[in-house]
């Protein structure tokens, strides 16, 4: 049984984080010993946030679907009851659909090649079935929870031939039970609505598709965002705004960010000191952050004013460090700022919220994989890469996270894993990081206590897949395989675990170290 995910893609110009047979994440490519800037020929960035997504949880469910029963079962958080519903043929990939009453999520189901949403209430759960276009495993949601999108993306799909192009997409209106088939360009990498409207957009290899929700669906228009339509669209990254209103590009090997105006089908060329190795948006679409890894610098971009005049940002020097990705915690009045691409034992926090902007860099002592925010913006949560044993006799190591204060300017606190870490997620005051070595069945799961910055192991009995958390009822969640579905729930304020096993049987509730 597979606890399924709403995967986030990550953009089509990173690698993705490797595992190998163990399990294990593998080292990264053109890793090396130096730990500053000037010390090893860097390679490329690599954007690994998105394989650690937290599964599907809704205010006090948690959805676990088995393609092979065709049942999805579905657990009160509190409670630990255990409840199962029938699906389609193949329910892999489930979501939870924003801004309901209900505790709602939508799963499709492959071998069906149909959607059913499910809604629980007091009086049980419903069910409703929407037919959509073969091989979607993705889906995007209006900020109303009205309509969604099913979509297939590539990146997903091993060995997809050249000529599958995954063009169809699937409109759903989830109120009136109607679904649409449109297409769009090649090979479609994101998908989503404007905040608040029936707009949406697709990102695709031959531009962004327009597209309109309501009424009857339709491709409205398609935007170019290049004058070379045989340009490697591989080497693009692509950042909407929230009003979907203007896009920002950028491309490997490129000191350019190209900005569009969907609305009017513009572009402008924003020219920048270097290469730029990574690029974001504020949650609020007022500015994009840039790295240019070659001159250690940092350009703000305003959006929308760059549309108009390409000229006006800001370059801030981060002197003395190099920083290639960028994070930016919700608020956008931070920016975490570190590279993977040598082994980089340092965080940057650009203060986006003075002028100019000052930065203080916290050192770690491992080098940095990934960074990932609390929603407040106080803390934050840095995965680290396993270490191999150098001459001098120092050994290796599987792997560590840090938690770093980034309210306060306080030290990093770093936590030496028995396995490479394999999942994330963080909400304000707390922290779950599951770890796990299939080699040597070393599988456990981390709770952290912010701001005291605590940190309990809890030893798991299978492997993990994924973890999440569930506010509501206060619970900290660790899925893993097994034959007959199992997920750990963690107490987030005792620490105490509970584990079910056998969601489509008689469930029962164990210490969550046994097996």
């Amino acid at each position: 049984m597979a606890l399924a995910m709403a995967m986030a893609a990550c953009s089509s110009d990173s690698d993705t984080m490797a595992f190998d047979e163990s399990g294990a994440p593998m080292a990264p490519g053109g890793a090396s010993n130096g730990t500053g800037p000037g010390t090893t020929t860097p390679g490329q960035e690599r954007e690994v946030e998105s394989d650690y997504e937290a599964p599907v949880a809704t205010g006090h469910y948690v959805w676990v679907a088995n393609p092979k029963s065709g049942r999805v079962a579905y657990v009160d958080a509190a409670t630990l009851e255990v409840h199962t519903v029938e699906a389609g043929n193949g329910p892999t990939y489930v979501s939870s659909v924003p801004a309901q009453t209900d505790d709602t999520a939508l799963v499709l189901n492959v071998l069906s090649q149909d959607a059913t949403l499910l809604r629980a209430t007091k009086n049980g759960i419903s069910t409703k079935t929407f037919d959509v276009a073969a091989r979607a495993n993705s889906v995007a949601y209006s900020a109303d929870g009205r309509y969604a999108i099913a979509w297939a993306d590539a990146r997903k799909v091993d060995q997809a031939p050249r000529t599958e192009g995954f063009q169809d997409l699937t409109i759903l209106d989830l109120v009136a039970g109607t679904s649409y088939v449109v297409a769009v360009g090649y090979r479609p990498v994101a998908v989503g609505f404007a905040a608040g409207t029936t707009h949406a957009y697709a990102v695709t290899q031959d531009g962004i598709a327009i597209l309109e929700a309501s009424g009857t669906p339709a491709v409205t228009s398609n935007v170019a965002v290049s004058d070379t339509p045989n340009e490697d669209p591989g080497s693009r990254d692509v950042s909407v705004t929230p009003d979907g209103k203007v896009a920002l590009i950028r491309r490997d090997g490129s000191s350019s960010v190209t900005v569009v105006s969907l609305d009017k089908g513009t572009r402008a060329s924003v020219a920048l000191p270097g290469e730029v190795t990574d690029l974001d948006l504020t949650d609020l679409g007022d500015k994009a952050i840039a790295t240019i890894r070659e001159t250690s610098q940092v350009a703000i971009l305003p959006v929308p004013g760059i549309l108009t005049d390409p000229a006006t940002f800001e370059t801030v020097p981060i002197t003395g460090e190099t920083v290639g990705s960028v994070v930016l915690p919700p608020g956008g009045l931070k920016a975490l700022l570190y590279t993977n691409a040598f082994a980089a034992e340092r965080l940057t926090i650009l203060d986006l919220a003075q002028t100019p902007p000052p930065f203080r860099t916290v050192r770690l002592y491992s080098p940095v994989l990934a960074v990932f925010s609390s929603p407040d913006a106080n803390h934050a949560v840095v995965l680290h890469d396993r270490t191999q044993a150098t001459a001098d006799g120092t050994p290796g190591t599987p792997g560590a996270f840090s938690v770093v204060p980034v309210g306060n300017a306080l030290p990093a606190k770093i936590v030496a894993t028995q396995a490479p870490p394999a999942a994330v997620a963080v909400v304000d005051d707390r922290a779950i990081v599951a770890e796990r070595d299939n080699s040597t069945k070393v599988f456990g799961a981390y709770l952290v206590k912010m701001p005291q910055l605590m940190v309990d192991r809890l030893p798991l009995a299978s492997p993990p897949i994924a973890v999440g958390v569930v506010e509501g009822a206060k619970r900290a969640y660790v899925s893993q395989q097994h034959p007959e579905g199992r997920l750990t729930f963690v107490d987030l304020d005792t620490g105490a675990a509970r584990t079910l096993t056998g969601f489509e049987l008689s469930a029962r509730v164990v210490d969550g170290s046994k097996p």
